[in-house]
């Protein structure tokens, strides 16, 4: 995952906790928060042959005039995710095979603040964007195994919580460090753009050329 390169580093965010000055600016207000994002999504491709996975570019902008934090592991097949990501408005399915995932939940309670910050979390300035890439599997996402034209789309969710656990139960970092923060995690929930994409079967040809 990366960031483009005009965006600030929270290093020296970090390096202010543990031994900096200990003035800080306003929290950003929770009333505004929800209008602060825009989530887009950009498939590698908008046609792929059934049974091949999707790759998708991920892009959270900040389009506000405060800074905030937003989690590094934006989507994650397994587990609590904060992008929902969906296939729509194509031909029925047939019943697919079942399946299964797990994921870990570490998280290591003797680590300082600032290095548990650092390991889930990165500040979001205004006009900047953070951007990762995912792929949906046809074995999690049967549309991608049934030909036909799909509307992609998703939603993300996020709390103000800063936690340092990926589990369900968040364990939360010390409030009384985290009240210090120059601004609070983006709290909200935002819907992506729209893409449609369409899904074709294998060429019945004679041998490649």
């Amino acid at each position: 995952m990366r960031r483009n390169n005009r965006m600030a580093l929270l290093i020296p965010l970090v390096f202010s906790l543990t031994g900096g000055p200990s003035g800080f600016a306003s929290p950003q207000g929770s009333d505004e928060s929800n209008k602060q994002i825009e989530v887009r999504i950009f498939p590698k491709t908008k046609v792929l042959k059934v049974g091949e996975a999707l790759e998708l570019r991920v892009e959270i902008w900040n389009v506000g005039g405060n800074e905030f934090f937003i989690e590094k592991d934006i989507y994650r097949p397994c587990g609590r995710s904060l992008l929902s990501l969906y296939l729509e408005l194509g031909p029925p399915v047939k019943p697919q095979e079942g399946w299964g995932c797990s994921g870990d939940c570490l998280d290591d309670p003797k680590a300082s603040l600032a290095t548990r910050l650092v390991q889930r979390w990165i500040s979001l300035p205004p006009g900047h964007f953070y951007g990762t890439i995912v792929h949906l599997d046809p074995e999690s996402f049967p549309q991608l195994q049934t030909p036909g034209r799909w509307r992609l789309g998703g939603k993300y969710r996020s709390q103000d919580v800063l936690s340092s656990s990926l589990c369900m139960n968040h364990i939360l970092l010390d409030s009384e460090q985290t009240d210090k923060l120059p601004y609070k995690a983006w709290q909200g929930e935002e819907a992506t753009n729209m893409v449609w994409i369409e899904v074709v079967r294998p060429s019945r040809s004679g041998k490649e050329k």
